[in-house]
């Protein structure tokens, strides 16, 4: 039996009908479109960077950045501000270095900078006016970038095509730093890296050491630590199920909001109406735009996966709002009935 988590959630294994046209593209599509893409793929750029996801891929909803790099000691981007861009950053293997504090607060003295070092599975998430900077530790390091809406790939595109200038900043790629307000890009030079982290941390909050909850009010960085963060389990209602007896097929799902997901270990198989089945293991990326028809189920023992979405009502909303908190990083081993019918999130 095949078993599948996000947010909590299982799925069991389905087999599907087969249809026409294939979701496997070989480069990130310049506009809206529901399609595949092998690890690796994407948009490239120097450094060890790709875009499986871009604004113009996802309607501006969001982008990824997959970063896959050796780590330093030294260096990382300067300390700067988003005003208008969410930035979450997700470990996929080595350790990243994370800071973090609201800019206001900063100015103000009002609150503590915090520093988290992130493992593979863990999370550290920038909201919007969050001073924030970060450095790879790892000789082989991958993270994972989500940032809200799409379109500030534009910002490394731009860095990319830019020569050395003098006066420029550290970590940026020796491009000169007037006019980056126009990319959202506000650096914060007073801001100095706490340097003093002990068991992974440095700041207020917990880490590995105590429960990472959700926050319902956002004003400086989010950490969820891998398994300590909130877990919901979802089963029954037709929808999702923690077992299901073979060649049964999966719930199909209509989501108002862009959908993506990047599998992180086991193998997962994805339909969208008028698509062959696409069958993704680790590393692989699937996009579905807003309002198309799709549905996925697990086709390995576990499976895991990254949801991105650019918020809204969409699965994430859904699924905390119809499963019930659940505290284990282990699943029920009872087996539930099967999934039936269409699904609307």
């Amino acid at each position: 039996m095949a078993k599948l988590t996000l947010l909590g959630a299982l799925l069991l294994y389905m087999t599907y009908t087969t249809n026409a046209a294939t979701l496997w593209v070989p480069a990130t599509p310049q506009a809206p479109q529901p399609y595949a893409l092998k690890k690796g793929l994407g948009i490239p750029l120097p450094g060890g960077n790709t875009f499986p996801v871009t604004g113009n891929s996802s309607g501006g909803a969001f982008c990824i950045l997959n970063t896959h790099a050796a780590g330093s000691g030294s260096g990382g981007i300067f300390p700067h501000v988003h005003k208008n861009t969410y930035e979450t950053f997700y470990t996929v293997k080595g350790r990243v270095q994370l800071w973090g504090q609201n800019l206001d607060h900063f100015l103000a003295n009002t609150s503590v900078q915090q520093t988290r070092i992130l493992h593979a599975g863990d999370i550290g998430a920038i909201p919007r006016s969050t001073i924030h900077t970060f450095r790879l530790l790892e000789p082989d390091t991958q993270l994972t970038g989500v940032l809200v809406p799409g379109g500030f790939e534009e910002f490394f595109f731009h860095m990319d095509h830019l020569a050395p200038a003098p006066g420029t900043l550290p970590g940026a790629g020796g491009f000169d730093v007037t006019g980056l307000a126009a990319w959202d890009v506000y650096p914060q030079l007073d801001f100095v890296p706490r340097r003093d982290i002990v068991n992974g941390k440095a700041g207020p909050g917990n880490w590995y050491d105590g429960p990472n909850p959700l926050p319902r009010g956002v004003e400086g960085p989010v950490w969820v630590a891998k398994d300590y963060g909130s877990k919901f389990l979802v089963e029954g209602d037709g929808r999702y199920q923690i077992s299901v007896p073979g060649g049964r097929k999966a719930p199909r799902l209509i989501s108002a909001v862009a959908t993506a997901f990047m599998v992180e270990e086991g193998q997962l198989e994805v339909v969208v109406e008028g698509y062959d089945a696409a069958s993704l293991i680790d590393g692989d990326v699937v996009f579905v735009p807003g309002n198309v028809s799709f549905s996925y189920a697990a086709t390995a023992e576990f499976t895991k996966l990254m949801y991105v979405t650019g918020g809204g009502q969409g699965m994430d909303q859904v699924l905390m709002e119809k499963g019930r908190a659940w505290d284990s990083a282990f699943y029920p081993t009872r087996e539930a009935g099967p999934v039936k019918g269409t699904v609307r999130v």
